[in-house]
């Protein structure tokens, strides 16, 4: 599979989260190093750990690219990700109506202009015509597609996207790697420790930052709260007019 892939290509990049998925294709890619970018996008809101991880993976690949962007400066600016957004408390709700104590945006808004724009600029800025990405098809949130599409005229590789997380961890242990930590979790990437979205799936997640970073934990709790109140306050009308004995009849 990948002597084809760089047979046909001469400028690949490996994206790389230091996440679980991504450290599967790292290991899979061994022999190949030589001839990718691994490329990092840092959101200037990562872990401590995961800065130092990349600092370790700096030395130890011959090609790594940084790519930085400021999700801190964006969240103050255009509001903290969220899975449900009241209209009302968004920066252009805020417009027409009060100023609200939080601004909030989609999460898809907050992760395309502080990883995946940068990450695409990146590799149109490189010229990289291939790359390689740890998705798995049995990921709750995904980018469309699979491997071997092309957008953009770069050729996307997912080279565990029928693989589960449990392959995964299997693989990794199989390498060497202790996944009893973070790598466990379904976040293991930790890309910025101030996110508020992916609710669902963050249980794991904000555990993890409890025991390991508890101001960050007390803070991120914070932000939940503002977001809690939010949507509460403005589903409380819905709830209203979706009760019969409200409607006088």
């Amino acid at each position: 599979m990948f002597d084809n892939l760089f047979a046909r290509h001469s400028k690949v990049a490996l994206m790389y989260s230091g996440g679980k998925d991504s450290l599967a294709c790292l290991h899979l890619l061994k022999n190949y190093l030589d001839k990718l970018t691994v490329v990092w996008v840092n959101t200037n809101a990562g872990f401590p750990e995961i800065q130092e991880t990349m600092e370790q993976l700096k030395i130890r690949v011959p090609n790594f690219l940084e790519v930085v962007s400021d999700q801190p400066t964006s969240v103050a600016l255009r509001g903290y990700p969220s899975d449900v957004v009241p209209v009302s408390y968004t920066a252009t709700g805020q417009q027409f109506e009060q100023t609200q104590n939080i601004t909030l945006r989609t999460y898809i808004d907050c992760c395309s202009e502080n990883m995946w724009n940068p990450l695409d600029q990146a590799i149109k800025k490189f010229g990289f015509t291939a790359a390689i990405f740890g998705q798995r098809f049995d990921e709750i949130r995904k980018a469309p597609g699979k491997s071997g599409n092309i957008y953009d005229g770069v050729e996307r590789i997912h080279p565990i996207e029928d693989w589960t997380k449990e392959d995964v961890l299997a693989y990794l242990t199989e390498c060497g790697v202790d996944t009893s930590g973070r790598l466990s979790m379904e976040h293991s990437s930790l890309d910025c420790w101030n996110c508020t979205a992916h609710c669902n799936h963050s249980v794991e997640r904000m555990a993890y930052i409890k025991t390991n970073h508890p101001e960050k934990y007390t803070h991120v709790v914070q932000l939940l709260r503002r977001i809690d109140n939010a949507v509460t306050e403005q589903m409380s009308g819905l709830r209203a007019l979706t009760r019969e004995e409200n409607h006088g009849v």
